[in-house]
């Protein structure tokens, strides 16, 4: 009977979190729809999950490029967010209306509106672990307060260091390209290897739990 109710209680909560997955990814996909961005974010999700070998030099291109500019003309912090913001509202309002036409998606078929489903779902599912991931923190926070304080505080210690050791429009640079290669670097699964033993000193760290000794 107990084993009957455990069950019962699993489905149950696994078709609660299919539909507010569903949820998440439906939410996603009218926004796009609505905004005008869904013939864009096809060929911008193919540039980031690097589907052409050169994808990644073309990023890191545009970035440099961009960043000479304001290294060369020497642009104030302020000047450089305000000119960014026009830039990202000026295409804001144009997509919507010369984007199918610049993109070649004049025309939306089954196979377009399946991979642009699959697009919203991963975009769904990366904020579900960004909110995941501060859940955790505070749980942390709550749970052992002492390995919150020092971990927190050595991360802002380390971050402190580096940024008097670079230049700020370096470092906010690399911050940049490593954000943007990020979902390639996902995608071609090349962080699995270099990114796991960070990972699992992190969640040991997170649950406490000691590192199991092997057994000879």
């Amino acid at each position: 009977m107990a084993d009957s109710l455990r069950r019962s209680h699993q489905f149950q909560y696994q078709n609660l979190s299919v539909c507010e997955s569903n949820s998440k990814v439906s939410d996603v996909k009218r926004t796009f729809e609505g905004n005008g961005w869904r013939e864009v974010l096809l060929p911008l999700a193919s540039l980031f999950r690097w589907d052409k070998p050169y994808y990644p030099a073309i990023i890191v291109g545009i970035t440099t490029f961009l960043f000479s500019i304001v290294w060369y003309i020497e642009l104030s912090t302020l000047t450089t967010v305000s000119l960014a913001c026009m830039i990202a509202g000026i295409f804001d309002f144009i997509v919507p209306f010369m984007g199918a036409t610049v993109t070649g998606y004049k025309t939306w078929t089954e196979v377009e509106e399946s991979e642009f489903i699959s697009i919203c779902e991963k975009i769904a599912s990366a904020r579900q672990n960004i909110l995941e991931a501060w859940h955790s923190l505070t749980e942390m926070r709550q749970q052992n307060s002492k390995t919150f304080f020092f971990v927190v505080m050595g991360v802002l210690t380390l971050t402190a260091w580096v940024g008097n050791l670079i230049d700020n429009l370096f470092l906010t640079y690399i911050i940049v390209n490593g954000i943007l290669l990020t979902p390639g670097l996902l995608h071609h699964k090349l962080t699995d290897k270099y990114l796991q033993p960070v990972m699992k000193i992190l969640h040991r760290v997170k649950t406490g739990a000691p590192e199991k000794s092997k057994v000879n």
